[in-house]
């Protein structure tokens, strides 16, 4: 009985230790700088990033859904980029931190009733792809308002 006892607690610590990353990179929401964001202000959201293997490529996916405003929706695989200096170091985990300005995040382009332009409840979504195809699941950002 005591070998069993001992053995469950050893692989209940191994388990507890270990970093559980997968091949396929992960990235995983954490923070935002403001939920709301107006004019000329600047949004930071951070993301963890993981891959077994450390085979990270610059792709960071780009989406942008604005609920009841598709007008404001964004989809692109080029604006943003993990940086070169962390590929380079083929660490297996990491943060990211995406800057979005005014241009990058985008303005409102839906109208409120009776005329003017509404907040947009907008959330933010991006994914990546390591070396050897894998790819990520998306994270999305909690929801964001941004108010021109």
């Amino acid at each position: 009985m005591r070998i069993l006892l001992s053995f469950i607690i050893a692989i209940a610590f191994w388990g507890c230790t270990k970093d559980n990353f997968t091949t396929k990179p992960q990235l995983k929401y954490k923070s935002v700088n403001s939920k709301t964001i107006s004019g000329t202000q600047t949004l930071e959201i951070k993301l963890d990033l993981t891959d077994q293997e450390g085979d990270f490529t610059s792709l960071l996916g780009f989406k942008k859904t604005v609920a009841g405003c598709p007008t404001s929706d964004k989809l692109d695989s080029t604006k943003f980029t993990i940086p070169a200096d962390f590929i380079a170091t083929k660490k297996t985990k990491g943060e990211v931190v995406i800057t979005l300005d005014r241009i990058n995040r985008g303005g409102n382009s839906c109208f409120a009733p009776g005329g003017g332009i509404r907040p947009d409840t907008t959330v933010f979504g991006f994914w990546t792809r390591d070396k050897a195809g894998h790819i990520s699941d998306t994270a999305y950002s909690e929801q964001i308002i941004i108010v021109n």
